[in-house]
């Protein structure tokens, strides 16, 4: 006959108190103040703050650049019409001054003198200085320095029989023109004056770029 092992009622409760320990969830980690951590989160809520700055900081300079291209592009044509104004103004003022004063006679306008007038072109092509009767600057070599133009602006001036076929006049072995030959690239402008010199009829013409 087989004898039953006796059971030990205290051992059998301490297996089961184990087993229910090991099965048991574990418990949620805590920061030292108690307070459970985020995992993770609070790294995640910073980074999508900083995916937000950089976004906006992008469409910031992306605006900043379009308006500073605005800018460039628009501010020119604002002062436009008093540049282009300043061409025609400076002509017209070469071209009234030198037929109503300076080749000649203030009390008798746009008849000149054919000794001033001659020397004038002269003088501006290098050929000395003119007689100290006349009424322009005889020490100027230039028509920028004849004209007190500044260093950006030149001018051409000549004097030219009427007609479709006109040419420069020539009196005394001088051809009456003076200044720089004209531009291709610059916008030119030019003012017309009708002159007589020796009672013969010409046209003063005056360019300037």
């Amino acid at each position: 006959m087989t004898r039953a092992t006796p059971v030990d009622p205290s051992s059998s409760v301490a297996d089961v108190s184990s087993l229910e320990a090991d099965v048991s969830p574990p418990a949620a980690d805590a920061s030292p103040s108690g307070a459970p951590l985020d995992n993770g989160r609070h790294a995640d809520r910073d980074g999508d703050d900083r995916a937000q700055t950089t976004i906006d900081f992008a469409i910031g300079v992306g605006l900043f650049l379009l308006v500073v291209a605005f800018v460039v592009a628009f501010v020119p044509t604002v002062f436009a019409p008093f540049e282009s104004a300043e061409g025609p103004q400076t002509a017209d003022r070469i071209g009234t001054s030198l037929a109503a004063d300076r080749l000649g006679d203030p009390a008798d306008p746009y008849v000149l003198n054919r000794t001033c007038t001659t020397e004038f072109f002269a003088q501006l092509d290098g050929d000395g200085p003119a007689p100290s009767g006349c009424q322009f600057n005889t020490s100027a070599e230039t028509t920028r320095e004849m004209f007190t133009l500044d260093g950006t602006r030149n001018a051409n001036v000549s004097i030219w029989t009427l007609g479709a076929g006109g040419d420069v006049q020539t009196i005394d072995g001088t051809r009456l023109t003076a200044g720089p030959s004209l531009p291709e690239t610059r916008s030119v402008t030019s003012a017309r004056r009708i002159v007589s010199i020796d009672g013969e009829t010409y046209r003063l013409l005056v360019r300037v770029w």
